[in-house]
């Protein structure tokens, strides 16, 4: 009887400590695209606009809860959700979203496969600057991590076109 007791107590620990790996490895943020916001006058990306998605198999992510890590050679910085984008805060916008979770101010979550909002960075206020005149400049990259309250955390690496010249927007993807 003990033996049979502690085989089923192993057997509910092993399915829970599963479970709980599965969730932690496939709950996570996909980054469908990219996009710069160019100041053609200093030639630099000042905003960055990440388009996300959820994993497949993922559980629900409250990106109010989330923290976006920002490095570049000169600059590392960790961000929270806020109502702006700034030196300390990241923006979300809803780009599709059936139930109105994204549209919180407070607490925006990306709960449905099909749910995609935005990221917004700006790459100037995080770089010290306090107009457009700071940012990433032509030919320079820098790494994104997007860490959730569960589940994995996503890297993207962005590199800036060697020419910005005449652009408003560029491809970061």
């Amino acid at each position: 009887a003990v033996l049979i007791n502690t085989a089923g107590l192993l057997q509910q620990r092993a399915q829970a400590t599963g479970k709980e790996a599965t969730e932690q490895t496939s709950t996570g943020i996909n980054v469908v695209s990219a996009a710069g916001l160019v100041n053609d006058t200093a030639d630099k990306v000042y905003e960055v606009n990440l388009t996300i998605k959820l994993r497949p198999g993922s559980l629900n992510i409250d990106l109010g809860d989330t923290v976006v890590q920002y490095i570049d050679d000169t600059t590392s910085k960790e961000l929270v959700f806020g109502t702006t984008a700034d030196e300390a805060h990241f923006k979300v916008y809803s780009v599709q979203d059936e139930d109105g979770s994204l549209n919180s101010n407070t607490n925006p979550v990306l709960n449905d496969r099909e749910d995609v909002a935005i990221i917004c960075l700006n790459v100037s206020k995080i770089k010290g600057g306090t107009g457009t005149e700071e940012g990433v400049g032509e030919g320079d990259s820098a790494t994104i991590k997007i860490i959730p309250p569960t589940g994995a955390t996503t890297v993207f690496t962005f590199v800036v076109p060697q020419s910005v010249d005449g652009y408003t927007v560029v491809d970061l993807s």
